[in-house]
C-alpha cells in the first residue's frame, strides 16, 4: 500500500485545474479582445520551425509523416510573429489530434499572385495545411470556425475562431475542404504586406 500523503495528492490536482482554468481565461481573453499586430518582415518557414519542436514528440509518437514543401522564391511576409505561431499551432495540434493511429500531416507554401481586376495586383503567399485523418462531417464542415462550436468531448471551441480572427486581421483568408475519412486542408492566403490595420 502507497504511503502516500493523500492531503499532497488533492493539492496536485487542485494546481492542475488552476493551471487549466488560467490557460482557459486566457483563450477567452484573446478571443474576447483581440491583441494589436506587431508586424515585421518574416519567412513563413521560420515561423513553422520555431513551433514544431513543441509538436515534434507527439507527431513521432503517433507515427505521423511530416512534410514540409517551401517554394524556393518564398519572399517573406509582414506578420506579428506571435500571433502565426498561434495560428499554426492551433492548425497543427488539430491535424494530429485527427490522426490517432498515424498518417500524414503536410505544409506547402507557394508565392501567387491576386487575378481579382479591382484595385492593384496584390501579391499573396498561399500555405496549404493538410492531413490524411478522419475528415470532418459535411453537414459541420461550415460551422468549424464558428466560436465555442466543437467536437472535442473537452473542447471550447475557440482555437479554430481565434485562427480565423488573426488571419482576418492580416488581411488574409483561411478556409477548408475536408471529406469524410480522407483528409482535411485548410488553405491560407496571406498578403505580402499589410500596410494598415
Amino acid at each position: 500500500m502507497s504511503g502516500e500523503d493523500p492531503g499532497r495528492e488533492y493539492l496536485h490536482r487542485i494546481t492542475k485545474e488552476i493551471d487549466r482554468l488560467n490557460d482557459l481565461l486566457k483563450t477567452f481573453f484573446s478571443f474576447a479582445k483581440p491583441q494589436d499586430l506587431n508586424l515585421a518582415h518574416c519567412h513563413i518557414k521560420d515561423i513553422i520551425n520555431e513551433i514544431i519542436p513543441f509538436l515534434i514528440k507527439e507527431i513521432a509518437d503517433k507515427g505521423i509523416r511530416f512534410t514540409e514543401t517551401y517554394h524556393p522564391q518564398l519572399p517573406k511576409i509582414k506578420v506579428d510573429k506571435t500571433q502565426m505561431h498561434q495560428v499554426f499551432l492551433n492548425l497543427f495540434l488539430n491535424a494530429i489530434q485527427a490522426l490517432p493511429q498515424g498518417g500524414e500531416l503536410k505544409i506547402e507554401a507557394a508565392p501567387m499572385g491576386s487575378s481579382s481586376l479591382e484595385g492593384p495586383k496584390q501579391n499573396f503567399i498561399k500555405v496549404v495545411i493538410s492531413d490524411t485523418g478522419r475528415g470532418i462531417p459535411s453537414h459541420i464542415v461550415h460551422r468549424i470556425f464558428d466560436p465555442f462550436f466543437t467536437t472535442k468531448p473537452k473542447g471550447i471551441g475557440l482555437g479554430l475562431s481565434i485562427t480565423y480572427q488573426i488571419i482576418k486581421k492580416h488581411g488574409g483568408t483561411i478556409k477548408v475542404e475536408s471529406q469524410w475519412e480522407k483528409g482535411t486542408s485548410f488553405v491560407i492566403n496571406l498578403p505580402e504586406t499589410l500596410e494598415s490595420l
